[in-house]
This record gives structure tokens, sequence and C-alpha cells, in this order.
């Protein structure tokens, strides 16, 4: 299976693709412009968040967006992003950085963090409850931090950590938090885990960085669906449209000569046969 281009290359490094309903439009990041990218029919428009990292958007329950950014974390209560402010500090530690985040099924906002030399065991992973402002960290000792989903029946989450290669899968309750850590899908000799999303029949999509394509695990983790790219940077992946029955994804030229992959940076999509979960909101 192949996916389809849908833009030219809009991005050095795209990510955190997103599309909420309200919005009835995909957003993403390219993150080390620190901008905010939304397709509107065939044209991309960007903002930017007033810091060097864009790492994820996601949408306010009643309108507006949170936003992590280099090391702290943004909202705007209007949809547009005009008034977007800092309000909650995730690190003063110049060597660390934000990369991929969502939020729970419950409204809380989870955000991982990397270091930038990249060392081993360096990242952690932070829930804010909504109404709170201080996130507080829940899974630490990551290498790099990334993709997170949860199950349909909002029991498990998943989670990536491209620097080890591993995806991690944990009992969820909104009350227990996270428990029962264990190997979800193990590391492979072609790519890394990278974004991810999850669809209504328990399906986890995973953006393999360096190998140029979307893999599917069911819920149990055999690998049962392939979705080729042209760059071999992929980067992250949702599902979006009107009926939730498209998977974007985005792609990335980070590092990467002048001449070569001349796709890298480009949206893709593609027609999957299963449709996604609703995007979740940021309840604060």
């Amino acid at each position: 299976m192949r996916a389809e281009r849908v833009t030219g290359p809009v991005s050095y490094h795209g990510e955190g693709p997103v599309w909420w309903e309200r919005w009835q439009q995909l957003r993403f990041v390219d993150m080390f412009a620190g901008d905010v990218l939304t397709l509107d029919g065939d044209q991309v428009t960007r903002v930017n968040v007033g810091s060097p990292i864009a790492a994820v958007v996601r949408p306010r329950m009643g309108g507006g967006a949170i936003v992590a950014r280099e090391r702290d974390l943004a909202i705007s209560n209007f949809d547009d992003l005009s008034d977007l402010a800092g309000f909650v500090t995730l690190t003063a530690d110049e060597q660390m950085r934000s990369n991929d985040g969502c939020c729970d099924p419950d409204g809380g906002f989870w955000i991982g963090t990397l270091e930038y030399g990249f060392r081993a065991g360096a990242g952690t992973l932070y829930q804010l409850d909504a109404g709170s402002l201080r996130a507080r960290p829940v899974v630490s000792e990551l290498s790099i931090s990334n993709g997170i989903g949860w199950s349909p029946d909002s029991s498990v989450m998943y989670l990536n950590d491209s620097g080890t290669g591993i995806t991690w899968a944990f009992d969820y309750d909104p009350v227990e938090g996270l428990t029962h850590r264990r190997v979800f899908a193990e590391p492979a000799d072609d790519g890394l885990p990278d974004g991810l999303c999850v669809d209504v029949e328990g399906g986890v999509w995973t953006a393999r960085w360096g190998a140029g394509r979307v893999q599917r695990y069911d819920a149990s983790g055999t690998l049962d669906a392939v979705v080729e790219l042209p760059p071999s940077q992929v980067s992250a992946c949702c599902f979006g449209g009107p009926n939730l029955d498209r998977l974007y994804i985005t792609t990335s030229r980070e590092n990467l000569p002048a001449d070569a992959e001349p796709e890298a940076g480009s949206l893709y999509s593609f027609k999957p046969g299963v449709t996604g979960l609703p995007v979740a909101c940021f309840a604060g």
C-alpha cells in the first residue's frame, strides 16, 4: 500500500498532525521553525508560536488550543492562536526540550521530553491535569519520548520511545494512572517508532522514522499492514477528514542533504479502510 502526496515540501520537520471536528481542518507543526501549520484546501498557512520549538498542538474542549513549546506549555482561547501565551514551565534545563504529546480521554495533556544530545534515559513523560499549573512526571528514563495514544475503550495507553525502538503499553485508569508496563512492539532492524495513532478497531498505526513507512499493529501487537512513502523520515500520523477515514502522515527532511529526497517535508494521506478515533481535547 502506498500513500499519496497532499502537499509539496512545506515543512523542514513536520510532526504532530491533528484533526478536530470544530476546526474541520488538519493542523500539524514544523517543529524546528516554531510554527503551527494548517491545511486549508490545497494551501498551507502557518503561525509562529513564539519559541524555537513547536512540538505539538492539540485542541481545547471549549475552543482554542494548547501548544507544547521548547520548554513550556502555551494556551490560546482562540482557534487562530492569536492570544497564545505560556502558562506552565516544563523544565529550566537548556539541554532539554519538548517532543511529542497529546490529550488523554479524561481531558489531561501529556507531553514527553528529550535531551538535545539524545542521552539515553534523559527523557520524561509528563501529565498536566485540567486546572493544574504544574505538569507532573509520570514515566522517567525514556530516551526519546514520542508518540502516545489510547485504545478505543481507554483502558490501554501506548507510548513510543524512539531512542530504544520500543513501543510500550500500560494499563490506564484516570484515578490509578499508569500500571502494568509491558512491551507492545519490539525494536526492529529498520526504522524507529515515531508518532502513533489508534483506530476504532484498536489497531496502532506507527510512523517508522528512517524506514519510509507507517505500520499497523493489531491490538495483540501483531504487524498486519504497511503503508509506504517516498521519504525515509516518516514522523507522525493521525486520522482526519469529516468521517475520520483518512490517515494523514507527516514527513521530515531533518539533516538530509539539499538534493536528497525532494518530497521529504511533504504531507501525505491514505485511506486505510478503517476509521480513527475522535481527537481527545484538553479540558483546561
